[in-house]
């Protein structure tokens, strides 16, 4: 984060956040010499959620925003004004203790950023991303001029954004364009690890069929019961060598070569629907092809 001398940096937390988390990034930011602020506000249901009005203000005089909430602070409106205003931002959705010092938070970050950057450079020149899977994922859209986004847990520059721990070519296809079947079969946003491969059918950006057991059932629920829950809002690359598989999406979905699609809200800066949801699911050994340039097969990244 690069947090300067006498910086203000808002630490927001809530009741069940891990307080040693909270303890260990307030530390961070005074050896740096900022200046913390630690606010704490009852749990979100969901992700973007209003926070209170005590974490609205805090947000409004942040420089740095460290954010180990249990649910995304980053889709919140009031954390986005805050971007916009030039803060710059780092959510830390559902990090305990031990993830701060094992898998994914062990990486070499630097290298993280390159392959990273090796594909958002293809991202962004290409015109069309296609995933399949062995359980039958077979999907096309167009990425044609969509923000790209280099997840690698850097944000130095007002108005930058990441997380941590990080890894992930992140993007929202371009709107009405995804059609096909995306197939999950590792772990999602408040169903945890799946139970069986769980397929989600698009056609032109929209989900129109859940299939796979009592999960989609729940998810369905899910999203049917949030503003524009079936819109395709992120179809992302993990780039973490490090990043284990546990059953937590947060660090799941940052394994290298790992695919995840969200349904809900798009990721940040992306446009679209508005959405009070972002359900992240997991593709474990997926295959993707930028335009016709094969960039993940069976799960190994290979550009």
């Amino acid at each position: 984060m690069a947090v300067a001398p006498g910086e203000q940096v808002a630490v927001v937390a809530d009741l069940a956040s891990d307080f040693a988390v909270v303890e260990a990034l307030t530390g961070a930011v005074l050896a740096a010499r900022g200046e913390p602020t630690v606010v704490v506000m009852p749990p979100r249901q969901q992700a973007g959620d209003k926070a209170t009005a005590v974490v609205r203000a805090a947000l409004a005089g942040a420089d740095v925003i460290l954010a180990p909430t249990t649910t995304a602070l980053g889709f919140n409106e009031e954390f986005n004004e805050a971007l916009q205003r030039g803060a710059r931002g780092l959510v830390l959705t559902g990090i305990r203790g031990e993830n701060l010092v094992a898998g994914a938070a062990l990486a070499d970050y630097d290298e993280v950023n390159a392959v990273t950057g090796r594909l958002a450079d293809l991202a962004e020149a290409g015109t069309t991303m296609r995933v399949t899977s062995e359980h039958g994922s077979e999907l096309t859209a167009s990425i044609r001029g969509v923000r790209v986004g280099r997840g690698a847990s850097f944000a130095r520059e007002p108005g930058q954004v990441s997380g941590f721990p990080s890894g992930e070519c992140w993007l929202t296809p371009a709107e009405g364009s995804a059609n096909g079947v995306l197939v999950a079969d590792g772990s999602a946003h408040m169903l945890g690890r799946l139970d069986q491969p769980l397929a989600v059918r698009f056609e032109n950006g929209w989900a129109t069929e859940v299939t796979g057991g009592t999960q989609a059932v729940d998810l369905v629920k899910i999203i049917d019961a949030a503003e524009n829950g079936r819109h395709l809002g992120e179809l992302s690359i993990g780039t973490n060598a490090m990043a284990r598989f546990t059953g937590n999406i947060t660090e799941d979905k940052k394994g290298i070569g790992r695919v995840h699609f969200a349904l809900g809200h798009s990721v940040v800066g992306s446009g679209g629907p508005p959405s009070p949801i972002h359900i992240d699911l997991l593709i474990l050994q997926p295959n993707v092809w930028i335009d016709d340039t094969p960039v993940v097969e069976h799960g190994r990244v290979c550009v």
